[in-house]
């Protein structure tokens, strides 16, 4: 064994036979929920005041369109290497990876980027959203930006395991498979908890479990990566953690749904499960593809009130099956 290998070997070892930290210790670090991060991960962070920034753009009686725009199109939060990353940039069909992070989803929508697409229309105001009002727009777009940050997080899990299984392994800090483990948690949980996957799921029921159940389950796993080990237990619950918590979030908007009072209140939660739908559909279509069609027409156009219950109802039984 190389010098340079063993005092590798030497310091992953002292790491792991401590007492596991639950509170930063430097700077750079990022902690919640009794996981600490062990690569500097502050700029992926970032990404969620993105979606702040668009989100604020459009409120009010004069959304800022072109704003938002240029903030999904190009980010202003996230620089990372030689760019700044952006939610639009990982819509795109980031890296070409989708087909393989997101197989269910390109195959039902039949294309890596689905989820770009309907956020420039809703941005622009074409299409299916021409006939809507603004804050219909907002709604799907509060949704999409939301799903495409938790899409995000599983790229990272992809890739966290492909580093790791790779015929060489790469366990680096700086862009190894720990790396990538360590922004599965930067993206979801947000700038100081904020704007994120962790703040939605805190607004939901059973949310909250799902958001200490996750950092656990990151937690846990940590140790063994920095062994130079994958951690396949604690990978697979992290991957059911994340499509729980897209289920989670997209049935409380068809439930605001199917209970909303008049029909604009309805059709601002339909555009907004219509955007949550982009996450959500990977972990329906992975325990119950057959009810993706009937969520599908209970989202068509503004809402069909008469199918809501439907759709409630095909969720909840694809959250009991995902755990069964």
């Amino acid at each position: 064994m190389r010098k340079t290998t063993a005092l590798v070997a030497a310091i992953g070892l002292a790491v792991v036979s401590l007492p596991v930290r639950t509170q930063a210790s430097d700077d750079w670090q990022l902690a919640h929920g009794g996981f600490v991060t062990a690569s500097d991960v502050r700029p992926h962070n970032g990404l969620a005041q993105d979606r702040a920034d668009i989100l604020a753009a459009l409120s009010g009686d004069t959304p800022d369109w072109a704003q938002a725009l240029a903030l999904y199109t190009w980010g202003a939060n996230f620089p990372w290497r030689d760019m700044t990353h952006s939610l639009g940039r990982f819509a795109d069909n980031y890296n070409g990876a989708m087909p393989a992070v997101l197989p269910l989803s390109v195959a039902h929508w039949g294309d890596g980027a689905f989820a770009l697409a309907p956020v420039y229309s809703a941005l622009a105001g074409t299409g299916a959203f021409s006939p809507l009002a603004p804050d219909a727009r907002v709604a799907f777009i509060d949704g999409a930006s939301l799903a495409t940050i938790l899409n995000w997080t599983r790229f990272e899990l992809a890739m966290s395991e492909r580093k790791a299984l790779a015929s060489e392994p790469n366990w680096a800090l700086s862009n190894g498979s720990p790396k990538n483990w360590n922004e599965i948690f930067a993206f979801h949980w947000g700038p100081e908890g904020q704007h994120s996957v962790h703040a939605a799921l805190e607004q939901v029921p059973d949310g909250a479990q799902v958001n200490a159940a996750l950092y656990a389950a990151l937690a846990e796993g940590q140790p063994q990566l920095l062994q130079e080990r994958w951690a396949a237990a604690e990978a697979a619950r992290v991957e059911t953690l994340l499509h729980e918590g897209a289920l989670r979030l997209f049935l409380a908007a068809l439930m605001d749904a199917d209970t909303a009072s008049d029909d604009d209140s309805r059709t601002r939660a339909v555009m907004r499960a219509r955007g949550l739908w982009l996450a959500a559909a990977e972990a329906l279509l992975s325990v119950t593809p057959a009810e993706a069609d009937g969520i599908e027409a209970a989202l068509a156009g503004t809402g069909d009130a008469d199918l809501l219950p439907f759709a409630v109802q095909a969720v909840a039984d694809a959250l009991a099956q995902l755990h069964g």
